[in-house]
């Protein structure tokens, strides 16, 4: 199946974003209105997942919830020949025994509804009528054990004997239930939960059931945090009470480390039980006691803080012993574009070559040549890379002498679920400490990707500078993001101004650089590049276009110098036809000299029907026009053609008849 096809044409998604293979737009789904794309899918898979109301499947389930009228036409045979069958994201949603998504889809979702309904049913028939308002959440087993109920599977509770928990609901082929990763319990509550209220946090299902005060677990125990926990950052307060023993203090503490990453403004507590109690006491412990103790621990909660508490003031020196302490300034690792310690960052439009720019810039730092003719400093590189998949980043390297970069080339190898606006920045921190990069370089292309997180919003792209932040203070590492230009109305490229960027003046007042690159109208392998900030350094070149040019037997870009005139590359050129009035008198003056006698028997033939006076206000205008691009020179009507700049221009519009 062209899955790119039906997502774009049989679903009709708009606003759609690609990076790679993955597609990013507004969510069809007619009980959504979208109005900030979240809507994810992968060309190569098929799967889709929306990031705004949790949809998530393949083509036969998306055309099923749009209520297609042949919305069985989508389904695929899971046999040796279907092109994703050996795809590690089909294969969370494949069965080997059943022969189509459809009895898949239908069949376990009745049984685990069915069992549901039953469990329901018996802790009913030996209670009672429950009277709690999480009861749709919970049952008993036929065996009497607990079970608590997520949406794709039933957790069992461990059992009086001491046997394990276990999941029951749909399987994959290695016979795993999906939907048992960590996940929050009682997630759907959260839309029923006072906002300006704290939210607790409990260690056990359990924990969260018994409790009269609004709140939520999840399913891992202590030690385990969901990849997306985006939803709990909405309450302004949230306080964590996990069990009065070693692992519960730490999973409580990496919590609330987690939660200051995503949200360092956000107040988190950890509740404090009495010291008298004992070991593992918690809170459906403290049930029979009324819940006294549970009271007094959230009472004496303690405001958690990632940052070590200030117990005495800032160190003071005069200036003289100021200026002989602080000697050495930082060094550049790029000349005018990166420094030690520093975040720089590269952002352009799509399409304009910023993967290839990055991994130039990469191999450079690597083996200590020059890039684009900027000075390099040789240093250790860690490359992530969320563009490309891994066969396509191995062509793309296969194009340099990797010789020269010895063991200072790392590339992290990325797994498929890596590659889906997942938040990867604490798999990032993991490896940068697994392989001891001190003072080197991290190159993240690109931030967007990095995380689920929407670098759009202040408030989240905050939460994730906070993380850069730390990183490159805790281990001297300089930081290269790769970043994005914001869309643009209308047929002409805009100049390069830090405004255009994605993220705002909260990124680009927090990098030490930022380049630009855009694309050109002078040509398909032409870009237009520009330093727009520079930090520890100062160049004459600083928001000047540099013109680079795309050599693609060497998958280089070389700088050929500065642009003149970088409106003129702004413009397209097959549409005006004062460029091309420009290119016949260049090739048709030899004495290079004109007037506008001349210039009009060029114009006129043009605009036969137009009176002559109109011919000449229009002569004045591409006078005008034409010398302020300078590729005409002088005035008093005596004019000279600039066949230095001109010679490009031609090049392009040739290339376009």
């Amino acid at each position: 199946m062209d899955y790119r096809y039906f997502y774009e044409h049989h679903v009709g998604i708009k606003k759609i974003k690609y990076t790679g293979d993955q597609g990013l737009g507004r969510c069809p789904l007619p009980n959504h209105a979208d109005r900030n794309p979240s809507f994810s899918f992968n060309n190569k898979s098929g799967l889709c997942k929306c990031f705004g109301c949790g949809f998530e499947g393949n083509p036969y389930l998306l055309a099923k919830e749009l209520k297609f009228k042949n919305f069985k036409q989508f389904i695929e045979p899971l046999g040796k020949h279907s092109n994703n069958s050996n795809s590690p994201e089909y294969k969370t949603i494949s069965r080997a025994t059943i022969d189509s998504v459809q009895s898949i889809e239908v069949l376990n979702k009745e049984e685990i509804e069915s069992l549901k309904k039953r469990y329901k049913s018996n802790i009913i028939k030996r209670d009672g009528n429950i009277a709690i308002s999480k009861h749709d959440y919970f049952g008993l087993d036929d065996n009497e054990r607990m079970v608590f109920f997520y949406p794709n599977a039933i957790k069992h509770h461990k059992s009086k004997d001491g046997k394990p928990p276990y999941w029951e609901g749909q399987k994959d082929k290695d016979g795993k239930v999906i939907g048992s990763h960590c996940q929050i319990y009682l997630e759907h509550k959260l839309d029923e939960y006072d906002k300006s209220k704290p939210l607790i946090i409990y260690e056990g299902e359990l924990d969260a059931l018994i409790s009269t005060i609004q709140g939520i677990s999840f399913s891992h125990g202590c030690s385990s945090i969901p990849d997306n926990i985006s939803k709990i950052l909405e309450f302004e307060t949230i306080i964590i009470i996990y069990d009065n023993d070693e692992p519960g203090r730490k999973g409580a503490r990496k919590l609330a480390e987690r939660i200051k990453a995503e949200s360092p403004t956000k107040k988190v507590k950890i509740a404090n039980w009495n010291e008298s109690l004992p070991d593992g006491y918690d809170v459906s412990d403290d049930f029979a006691n009324h819940f006294e103790e549970f009271d007094k621990a959230i009472v004496n909660a303690t405001e958690f803080n990632s940052h070590p508490p200030i117990k005495e003031g800032y160190t003071i020196m005069n200036a003289t012993q100021y200026v002989t302490t602080f000697t050495k300034p930082p060094e550049f690792i790029i000349e005018h574009i990166l420094i030690d310690g520093g975040v720089t960052l590269l952002s352009g439009t799509d399409g304009v070559g910023k993967t290839w720019i990055n991994l130039q810039m990469a191999f450079a730092i690597a083996n200590g040549e020059d890039f684009l003719g900027f000075k390099v400093n040789q240093r250790k590189v860690l490359l992530v890379q969320y563009e490309l998949s891994s066969e396509q980043l191995s062509s793309r390297l296969k194009q340099y002498d990797l010789i020269k970069t010895g063991e200072n080339l790392n590339i992290a190898i990325l797994k498929s679920d890596d590659m889906v606006f997942s938040d990867s920045w604490s798999k990032i921190e993991k490896t940068i400490d697994d392989i001891g990069l001190k003072n080197g370089v991290v190159m993240v292309d690109n931030i967007y990707t990095s995380t689920s997180s929407d670098v759009s919003n202040n408030h989240e792209l905050k939460s994730l500078l906070f993380m850069v932040d730390k990183l490159k203070r805790n281990t001297g590492n300089a930081f290269c993001l790769v970043g994005h230009h914001n869309k643009q109305d209308g047929e002409r490229e805009p100049l390069l101004t830090k405004n255009l960027i994605t993220g705002g003046k909260t990124l680009t007042n927090y990098v030490s650089n930022v380049i630009q690159i855009g694309n050109s109208s002078m040509g398909a392998d032409v870009r237009r590049m520009k330093i727009t900030k520079t930090r520890d350094s100062y160049t004459d070149i600083e928001n000047m276009p540099i013109r680079l040019e795309w050599n693609p037997e060497e998958c280089l870009f070389i700088k050929k110098g500065v642009i003149s005139n970088e409106v003129l590359h702004t413009f397209p050129l097959k549409k005006q036809w004062e460029f091309k009035v420009l290119i016949e008198m260049a090739d048709t003056i030899e004495e290079n000299y004109f007037d506008r006698k001349r210039l009009m028997t060029f114009i006129t033939p043009l605009f036969p029907e137009d009176n002559p006076d109109t011919n000449y206000k229009r002569g004045t205008r591409w006078l005008t026009k034409m010398t302020s691009f300078g590729l005409i020179i002088g005035s008093g009507n005596r004019y000279e053609l600039n066949h230095e700049e001109i010679k490009y221009l031609e090049k392009e519009v040739n290339q376009e008849k």
